[in-house]
């Protein structure tokens, strides 16, 4: 497979050589197409819109009642915002597209489950938003190529977080969770999707490379304030996906200064230690559990695990319909309702929801897209490799395991599952360049 250059009829493309970028640096923001594409971005980083009225989930049903017609309306001006700006680059998108089909393979399915959908139109109406995402995602890869990603990543984090500092000081209504020791929120749902969401801003800003004073005071409003609100959220799983990001991102800048035989021996020295961690750690899972102010349940999670394992038995090749399990008192996520005594509307894990959605039809293409990306990263080690490399690598890992205890991936118009499909788009761009050379 040979790559094109950064044009408007063929773009995909892996990175592109420095001198390249550096001599684009800076102009994406005097182009008019930029702050559309940045007010897109934002839509999507808060989940299509910010509630003015929030309520604890276990004190009602009303959250899987549906959007309001005001929200709906929102999303889909979003939506047909999105759509204008992807066709100014659709021959672009079209190739990436057409070299890289299994983007579209979890979108197709989406579709295709209105046929065995509990509410399939719920279902054609977030399989749309799905599939709009996923072309979006396309378009900023193909719209900002290598570092200028970072670059548009890192101003659209600043903002998302100076949004969030802003609610937090003059709307705490909205950014501080009364129903939750006064944790923040910012301008997100729920402290955990805040905590996870500023995770993902602070590893693109440790990757952000600042050529300027500017550039210097935007990495650092990025890594204050994404810190801040990590801290301040008092999530548990943010703090400790927090360290995990620490330790990747810096465990892979040192292993890519070594030869090739010392990362090897550095490898191999390293899994002692960490064969023992893990072992004491399933020891004494309970004791940590505890040490971080977490329940044996890990907060009712490992309970809905469980119950929501019954309704994946009766449908496990198909699943509910994408988006169509989590109907409230209706369908079967009643019984998962009644038996926790919570009235959730996701199964605290990415991997779980999907069965739930698309049953294995859609788990396996996932766990082989991410699979695909994860031995794409390991050629990270590469000290070649660039910047937007790097950040792709993390992101990944970071949002694997952050899937495990909370659901991001296949959501539409989310900013987990946004940033899933760019890191797997630059990985599979870096794959083919490598194949071309």
């Amino acid at each position: 497979m040979t790559i094109a250059s950064h044009t408007e009829t063929s773009t995909w493309r892996g990175a592109e050589s420095s001198a390249y970028i550096d001599a684009r640096a800076g102009s994406i923001w005097a182009e008019a197409t930029t702050w559309p594409a940045l007010l897109m971005t934002l839509f999507i980083t808060v989940g299509g819109g910010i509630k003015l009225h929030y309520a604890p989930m276990a004190f009602g049903l009303t959250s899987m009642g549906g959007d309001s017609t005001k929200q709906l309306a929102a999303k889909f001006a979003g939506l047909l915002g999105m759509l204008l700006l992807m066709s100014t680059r659709a021959r672009g998108i079209l190739s990436v597209c057409l070299n890289a089909r299994f983007f579209l393979v979890l979108p197709v399915f989406a579709f295709a489950s209105v046929f065995w959908s509990q509410s399939p139109s719920q279902t054609l109406m977030q399989a749309s938003a799905l599939l709009l995402t996923t072309l979006f995602a396309i378009y900023l890869y193909v719209r900002f190529p290598g570092d200028e990603l970072i670059s548009f990543l890192t101003v659209a984090a600043a903002i998302a977080l100076l949004g969030c500092a802003f609610a937090v000081a003059f709307f705490p209504s909205i950014g501080i969770d009364s129903f939750q020791q006064d944790a923040w929120r910012g301008v997100f749902s729920q402290k955990n999707n805040c905590a996870v969401i500023c995770v993902c801003f602070l590893v693109v800003g440790l990757h952000y490379r600042a050529r300027h004073l500017a550039g210097l005071v935007l990495r650092g409003t990025v890594l204050f304030l994404a810190l801040l609100f990590i801290v301040m959220s008092a999530s548990r799983t943010g703090w400790l996906i927090t360290i995990f990001a620490f330790g990747v991102t810096f465990g892979l800048r040192l292993i890519q200064r070594m030869p090739w035989r010392d990362r090897l021996l550095f490898l191999m020295v390293l899994s002692i230690p960490t064969g023992i961690a893990i072992l004491l750690l399933a020891q004494h899972f309970d004791a940590f559990l505890n040490l971080i102010g977490k329940d044996p349940t890990m907060t009712q999670r490992t309970v809905i695990w469980l119950t929501v394992l019954i309704p994946i038995v009766k449908h496990p090749f198909l699943g509910y319909g994408y988006s169509a399990f989590w109907l409230g008192l209706t369908g079967e996520s009643a019984n998962t309702i009644f038996v926790t005594g919570w009235a959730e509307n996701q199964a605290q894990s990415g991997y779980l929801d999907v069965m739930l959605q698309l049953g294995l039809l859609g788990l396996v293409p996932l766990v082989w897209m991410l699979g695909r990306g994860l031995t794409q990263a390991a050629r990270a080690l590469n000290p070649l490799n660039t910047a937007a490399i790097q950040l792709a690598t993390v992101l990944l890992l970071v949002l694997i395991v952050e899937n495990f205890g909370e659901s991001g991936f296949l959501e539409p118009i989310n900013p987990r599952w946004f940033y899933s499909l760019l890191a797997l788009l630059i990985l599979e761009g870096s794959r083919n360049r490598e194949e071309a050379v």
